[in-house]
């Protein structure tokens, strides 16, 4: 029987087009199957299949993710998905990725893999031995409390302090962050992962992943900056939810973020209107990158903010853009606000240049110190951040309205003009 079934409220379905605005997130889908996001190797290499057509079954909503559908039948979901792999500060290069994921629990027996489920990959739930090679999908799985499953990371700077150590001495191995690496295979394969829940960052990856899943490691791509809403970037988390068995957890800690989200924009709709200008110094000749679209922006829209330099979301396109110092001068010396820096970027003290903005001569100069930890070379920003919007979201409202700024500040700290870290300039 093929149907199409709404999934309840941890936040009011929602499409989110083009051009919109988050309307309300306010409740959630009170069951995980709602909101998955999982790929299959099988449709992810240099033959991409055209489209894989529709399967049948039970279509579940699938409110704020854009890149996946859910099928629910005889017992199994079917996951399909479809992805750019964008550059950094670049466009997507190359055609969509698309897959088809078939996650069958333990006990029940397999569909056949042929037909409509031909070249799917097919897993078993719920996954004990789970292997991740990005420091967000750490972040998850200790949000569901089921960090003790994973057997393998991307290196030895996990936030964690249990992860980092367990990777330092050896009892989880160390398999290469996505964002730089394949996965080095006589690692993963000493690990024995029951999966691979893995970023790829790079078309070029797409032969390792192959080798992969030749080996008989069911391989998990993972896309979390091609969600070009926030929310969706949270959705993640249920994909951990329904590999583990965790389902109501992850309901559970999605419906807290959307509610806070919720929260913390009706606070923001009561200031006024400000602008920020989001854009970080490359280290290099004249070249800034400067957050134009897509989560970033959303973020700012919702503290009730104009994003100078904004641009229309786009999926195929990084959030942020490179543009001159000559194209700051020209449109940006206007805004309110400025946040100027990443934790790994450099140092922007050029007084002449800067004196000309607002911002500056107001006093509303911002750096993102990204709350380091103090024994590692790692960052909650990057990590837990990825899936607290929330987090950021009262960090920019604090920035922006000055009437909000009572307690500590989680990310965001007045500019200091000082770099704290000897890797400021890698950006």
């Amino acid at each position: 029987m093929t149907g199409r079934t709404p999934i309840g409220a941890i936040v009011r379905p929602f499409v989110l087009f083009r051009h919109a605005r988050l309307a309300d997130v306010r409740g959630a889908p009170s069951r995980l199957t709602a909101v998955v996001l999982a790929v299959g190797l099988a449709a992810c290499g240099p033959g991409i299949p055209d489209d894989p057509g529709t399967v049948e079954g039970e279509t579940l909503e699938t409110p704020y993710a854009e890149t996946f559908s859910v099928v629910e039948r005889d017992g199994y979901r079917i996951v399909d998905i479809e992805a750019s792999v964008v550059t950094w500060g670049g466009a997507a290069g190359g055609p969509p990725q698309r897959a088809r994921l078939v996650l069958v629990p333990r006990g029940l027996e397999p569909p056949t893999l042929t037909g409509d489920l031909a070249d799917a990959t097919l897993i078993r739930t719920p996954v004990q031995r789970i292997a991740v090679n990005d420091q967000p999908h750490e972040a998850m799985l200790r949000a569901l409390g089921v960090e003790d499953r994973i057997v393998a990371v991307g290196g030895h700077n996990s936030y964690d302090d249990d992860l980092r150590r367990m990777a330092r001495s050896g009892r989880i191995q160390q398999i290469g962050y996505g964002w730089h690496m394949p996965p080095t295979l006589d690692a993963l394969v000493a690990a024995e992962p029951e999966v691979l829940v893995a970023r790829m960052a790079d078309l070029t990856h797409t032969q390792h992943m192959e080798r992969v899943e030749s080996l008989g490691i069911p391989f998990v791509p993972t896309f979390i900056d091609a969600e070009p809403h926030y929310m969706g970037r949270v959705a993640w988390v249920l994909l951990m939810g329904l590999l583990t068995g965790k389902e109501a957890e992850a309901d559970a800690f999605v419906q807290m973020v959307a509610e806070e989200i919720d929260r913390l924009k009706a606070v923001a709709e009561e200031q006024p209107r400000r602008s920020v200008l989001w854009a970080w110094y490359k280290s290099a000749g004249n070249r800034w990158a400067v957050t134009q679209r897509n989560a970033i922006a959303a973020l700012i829209r919702d503290a009730n903010a104009e994003l100078v330099l904004g641009a229309d979301d786009d999926p195929e396109l990084d959030t942020f853009s490179e543009l001159s110092t000559e194209r700051l001068l020209r449109d940006a010396t206007g805004a309110d606000c400025w946040m100027i820096r990443d934790p790994l970027s450099a140092v922007f003290d050029d007084r002449a240049v800067l004196s000309r903005f607002k911002a500056y001569r107001d006093d509303c100069v911002f750096w993102e110190q990204g709350k380091r930890h103090p024994d590692a070379d790692t960052w909650e920003l990057w990590e837990m951040g990825a899936i607290r919007p929330d987090w950021q979201l009262a960090d920019i409202m604090k920035m922006l309205h000055p009437e909000l700024r009572d307690g500590e500040w989680r990310y965001l700290v007045p500019e200091t003009w000082e770099a704290d870290h000897v890797g400021a300039g890698l950006h």
